[in-house]
């Protein structure tokens, strides 16, 4: 049976290494006047709300090790996605300020936010800096509930860059500690268990209280000894126990919503 072109395409999949190859061309091949988005980039670096003290965006990219090889030896869907994000942040800029470039290609911008979205990718913005994110349903969900700097930081802990950085995990499992603190009691009603679990790792596994230093009162040796992979791990599995925490209690509003909508309903019924 031959297949339409719907069919075609719903069944294509992803190749990553030829989504990349695609966006690296749109970024460094040159047009007919011998200009490519990179050296639009590069002409209007000086504006760019993160230049920091950066001379050139050689300079950016050599200190921060953001070069690109368009046969990368080690290429993965991180590699794919922080190319993307690099280039998505440059190009934005310019175009916020009115820099345009007539390529022969497409937009970068839509080619990206295109190419993000059917990896099940989000953007989001924070301080003028675009972060992509995978679109995690309990963490989009959750960071709905909580205050402007909170939410993001929800968001922010799925960024690739976040992965092997303890101490920015650290910082956002605090601030989620210190939120629900607040619904200690409240939690404890609903899930004994989850509530007793989740605070004694924010307490024991150098969150809250610091637990690695032997002059600490706090100090846990088996954490203190403990790999950083391993205590990575830990570190993610208190995030995931966070998100179904505020998630329960959230659920427990929405019960009482619905009882309260049973109860009308039920009234109405008993009166006709």
């Amino acid at each position: 049976m031959r297949r339409t072109f719907a069919d075609v395409l719903a069944n294509a999949g992803i190749d990553l290494a030829r989504e990349y190859e695609r966006i690296y061309i749109v970024y460094f091949e040159k047009d007919n006047d011998g200009s490519s988005w990179r050296d639009v980039c590069e002409r209007h670096f000086y504006e760019m709300p993160f230049r920091g003290t950066y001379l050139s965006l050689q300079d950016l990219e050599v200190c921060c090790n953001l070069h690109f090889s368009f046969t990368p030896d080690d290429f993965d869907i991180d590699y794919l996605v922080s190319f993307c994000e690099f280039f998505y942040n440059l190009v934005k800029h310019c175009q916020s300020e009115g820099h345009f470039y007539r390529s022969k290609f497409p937009n970068p911008t839509q080619q990206i936010e295109a190419l993000i979205d059917k990896l099940n990718y989000k953007i989001i913005s924070h301080n003028k800096i675009f972060l992509f994110v995978p679109k995690d349903q309990p963490a989009m969900v959750v960071s709905e509930m909580l205050p402007p700097t909170l939410s993001y930081k929800v968001i922010e802990y799925n960024h690739h860059s976040m992965k092997g950085d303890l101490e920015r995990k650290q910082a956002t499992l605090k601030l989620l500690a210190d939120q629900l603190e607040a619904r200690k009691d409240e939690l404890n009603s609903i899930n004994s268990s989850l509530k007793s679990d989740l605070f004694f790792l924010f307490n024991n596994i150098n969150i809250r209280h610091n637990n690695v230093d032997p002059k600490s009162n706090s100090y846990k040796e088996a954490v203190a000894d403990m790999p950083d992979n391993e205590l990575e791990e830990w570190y993610d599995r208190t995030y995931d126990m966070c998100l179904y925490a505020f998630m329960t209690l959230e659920q427990t509003d929405r019960n009482a919503k619905v009882k309260e909508l049973k109860a009308k309903i039920q009234s109405s019924n008993d009166q006709q």
